[in-house]
């Protein structure tokens, strides 16, 4: 037992030393890691089988030298890389076990002085979680020659013989070293322990955990797509700039607000000046639109009120001033006759308002109808009015 821990260990520190030689170095030869782009399901699979040799750990493991208690073992396992770091495995290993025992137990075979011989078939199907450390530490690398992979798994472990069984619940925990020989083949050097309770070998005595060792070299096979991409990492110099952009904005609009600040103060202290009024500025009316809904001849209440200011604050104002209405109808709907009398009826509408409740004097007023014979707006909708002008 003490010779396959110093295998393991040695396993492990040559492991990590050959990940560490094929690691990947960017900028400042620092290691560079993930993260990668998730691959498709059917990407990154293997399958793999390896042969080799199993130690059972039972009740009288000091009787008998340590080379009669090795049986031959088995691995079947497929399996899917999801990173470059973690994947997953289902694996069935086992095949045979020895051992002995001081009385005549289910799987004892022939006598051996004052011990018999213990000897059963093993199978254990687990499903085991890898985590592949080179990868973890030194950054992916596809070519890299050697990967360090420990895992650990939980599954189903039957001990069969004598035309007996036993099933047992079982954790399992190993190292699996991947050796590169190609872009799809790896050569496989594996080592694991089984726990599994005592009665797995049908004797009920001592420790209440039993459990198995094995030590196998195989065959891995990969399926489908098996490298991974690096993720592009996200440029963010133009965030960065327009950032210093607004900074910059900012601080000039801060600098404004203090000078705005600073004026209005000197606004509040300002003397008031007095400004004479040699005489009233004259004031000139400008031309006003008001527009009728289609097919109507008054206002309603919007452009009443347009009337109204514009009385107030044109016609009155400028009171020299002889204004013309003229009376439109879009050329777009109606007939040139029923256009015409609808100018008229609008412009008198305006008319009589104007006159008769506003008291603008008649000698101020020209009228003029004009029909859909001169539409000065490009949209019909505004040809339907009295221009005031």
């Amino acid at each position: 037992m003490t010779k396959l821990i110093m295998a393991i260990c040695i396993a492990m520190l040559a492991a990590n030393a050959m990940a560490q030689e094929n690691g990947n170095r960017g900028e400042n030869n620092k290691i560079v890691t993930g993260p990668y782009e998730t691959n498709r399901f059917f990407d990154n699979w293997f399958i793999g089988a390896g042969g080799g040799v199993n130690l059972y750990h039972g009740e009288n493991d000091s009787y008998g030298s340590f080379s009669k208690r090795l049986a031959p073992a088995v691995d079947f396992s497929i399996g899917k890389w999801i990173t470059p770091s973690v994947g997953v495995r289902m694996q069935y290993s086992g095949m045979e076990a020895k051992g002995w025992i001081n009385y005549k137990s289910q799987y004892a075979k022939d006598a051996d002085g004052s011990m018999f011989n213990e000897k059963f078939g093993v199978m254990n199907l687990h499903a085991d979680v890898m985590w592949n450390i080179s990868n973890a530490f030194s950054g992916y690398k596809e070519t890299r020659t050697w990967n360090f992979i420990p895992y650990v798994g939980w599954g189903w472990a039957r001990s069969y013989g004598n035309s007996t069984h036993n099933n047992e619940l079982a954790a399992t925990a190993g190292l699996l070293n991947n050796i590169r020989l190609g872009k799809v083949v790896d050569l496989t050097l594996e080592a694991k322990h089984m726990f599994v309770n005592q009665s797995f070998d049908g004797v009920v005595r001592g420790s209440k955990e039993e459990g198995m060792s094995s030590v196998t070299v195989g065959l891995t096979f990969k399926l489908g797509k098996s490298s991974f991409k690096r993720a592009a990492q996200p440029d963010y110099a133009p965030f960065n700039s327009r950032i210093k952009e607004l900074e910059g904005n900012n601080a000039t609009l801060d600098n404004k607000n203090k000078q705005l600040a600073a004026d209005l103060e000197a606004a509040k202290k300002r003397k008031p000046e007095i400004v004479n009024v040699a005489s009233e500025a004259k004031v000139t009316a400008s031309p006003v639109v008001l527009f009728f809904a289609i097919g109507k001849a008054t206002l309603d209440s919007k452009e009443l009120t347009n009337l109204e200011f514009y009385v107030k604050n044109a016609i009155k104002a400028d009171k020299e001033k002889v204004f013309t209405l003229i009376g439109s109808a879009d050329k777009g709907t109606g007939s040139k006759e029923r256009n015409q009398a609808l100018s008229e009826q609008r412009m008198q509408y305006v008319y009589d308002l104007l006159v008769n409740k506003y008291g603008v004097s008649q000698d101020r007023l020209i009228k003029k109808a004009e029909g859909d014979t001169n539409n000065r707006f490009a949209e019909p909708e505004l040809n339907r009015a009295v221009i005031i002008d």
